[in-house]
């Protein structure tokens, strides 16, 4: 049975399991867990919360943003809250656009949809590590990473009061879905599947929680089990370096003598709860869908990121790292810059370029401008008439059966083929004996390559001649059609 007498037995409250709340073994360097951030009103921080890969949106928890009486505020107002990046050049500041609270979170006794994304107005410092979601469904056995700002502590006496919040870390480990703790009589029942449950052990089994109420018996980690501490609300739940978990609330066992202070403080003997991320990820993504609606720059880091935007004409910088960039719906301009880039126009008029690395190019669906730059580059027009250059080293350039045109006027057009260096790639099995190669003129001379006996013309190669591509024609290794 769990106490579930007040609506305030159910808030958050990272304590660790040594006598000296500020052990240093538990504090985190300034280069390690940088995108796990604090967040609050008036200069101080409340909250934590994780930075998402966009390097924009960060998740967090609906509490974060109630009213002072505690009751659940839909529509909180992005100018009074800040968010804190302690990286390794010191603390940035960043201010907040938009908030999007889960729009079922009612603040109800089983804290049902505790989850939200902050949009930031500028993007994340690029020191600033970004966090993929896990999309597993096997949480429960396994050890998470916590990381958070929440008050100091121990597992021996709980809470200790802390005015310079600071980031520590530890482990634990998902012991239940949040069911567990359902208490039809007051009301307190949760979404199934959607909770996952935890305690704060120390090594007995007279104080393991979970083993004394409902028989899951683990006696913990020992010296590395940590339990969250107000202050810890929104803040991430790691396995293998992903967002499983956003921590919740907190609850103190009713059997007396499992919590070693018998009060809800964060001590060893009490539950925990975390929002499953991976229940969430529609609404996630849906909010992050909608910050990117309009114009956006998006820009990436020295990591390996990946960058989305959506409606609006969008710029987005992969800078360093091997990354993913896509453009969305209108007409967007993609640079992916240093490293190995994949990026994809999709919808509109849009530019990529790769500049350095060897990148991948897909242009989508309407008149694209593809520029390769440095490397050996793959560049896939795809749908509308666009326009494919090389530049240096050594390209190739993809010409896919399922956009060829019946208009030799329409077709994609390679503007700067090196011949013996750069290479035409060929979809659906066609080789070079099922091309038709023909003297063309479209804005200046060249060769129109051509389904032979077809009117399926796949694209126009500037300023050769037919016997200059013989021999030059590879099969696609993408798997396009």
């Amino acid at each position: 049975m769990l106490e579930t007498t007040s609506t305030s037995v159910r808030h958050p409250r990272i304590s660790i399991p040594t006598s000296d709340p500020d052990d240093p073994n538990y504090i985190v360097p300034s280069n390690e867990w940088t995108g796990v951030v604090g967040l609050g009103t008036q200069g101080e921080i409340d909250c934590t919360g994780v930075l998402y890969l966009t390097g924009r949106h960060v998740i967090t928890a609906a509490h974060c943003f109630n009213t002072p009486d505690d009751t659940a505020n839909l529509n909180p107002n992005p100018d009074l809250y800040t968010v804190f990046f302690d990286v390794p050049e010191g603390r940035v500041s960043v201010g907040v656009s938009r908030i999007f609270i889960h729009p079922e979170w009612t603040a109800d006794l089983a804290s049902n949809n505790d989850i939200a994304v902050i949009e930031l107005a500028s993007s994340a410092p690029e020191s600033a590590e970004r966090y993929d979601v896990y999309t597993g469904n096997d949480e429960i056995g396994q050890v998470i990473q916590r990381v958070g700002y929440g008050d100091k502590g121990t597992g021996n006496g709980g809470e200790v009061e802390d005015n310079n919040p600071i980031k520590r870390a530890g482990q634990n480990r998902y012991d239940a879905f949040g069911e567990e703790f359902d208490d039809p009589e007051s009301n307190a029942i949760s979404i199934p599947g959607t909770q996952l449950a935890y305690d704060f052990d120390n090594g007995l089994a007279e104080n393991d929680a979970f083993g004394v109420e409902f028989g899951i018996n683990d006696l913990g980690l020992g010296v590395d089990e940590v339990g969250s501490s107000r202050g810890d609300s929104g803040g991430p739940s790691f396995i293998d370096g992903k967002i499983a978990g956003i921590v919740s609330y907190g609850l103190s066992p009713i059997t007396p003598g499992v919590d070693v202070t018998e009060e809800n403080d964060t001590s060893f003997g009490e539950f925990f709860a975390d929002t499953r991320v991976s229940a969430y990820l529609p609404f996630i993504g849906g909010s992050i869908a909608e910050s990117n609606s309009g114009p956006n720059l998006i820009t990436g880091t020295a990591n390996d990121d990946t960058l989305a935007g959506n409606g609006g004409n969008d710029t987005i910088e992969g800078r360093g790292g091997n990354d993913i960039l896509l453009g969305g719906r209108d007409d967007d301009v993609l640079n992916g810059e240093a490293g190995n880039d994949a990026m994809a126009g999709n919808l509109g008029a849009d530019g990529l370029e790769g500049n350095e690395g060897d990148d991948t190019l897909l242009g989508g669906q309407d008149d694209d401008t593809l520029v390769g730059g440095l490397g050996n580059d793959v560049l896939v027009g795809d749908f509308g008439q666009d326009v494919l250059t090389g530049s240096e080293g050594e390209d190739t350039f993809t010409l896919r059966k399922a956009t060829a045109v019946e208009d030799p006027t329409l077709v994609d057009i390679i503007t700067d083929f090196v011949i013996g260096t750069d290479r035409i790639a060929l979809t659906q099995e066609l080789t070079e004996s099922n091309l038709s190669l023909e003297p063309f003129n479209l804005n200046g001379p060249g060769v129109m390559v051509r389904v032979a006996g077809a009117v399926e013309f796949l694209g126009f190669v500037r300023d050769v001649a037919v016997d200059d591509l013989q021999g030059s024609f590879v099969a696609d290794e993408l798997g396009l059609s």
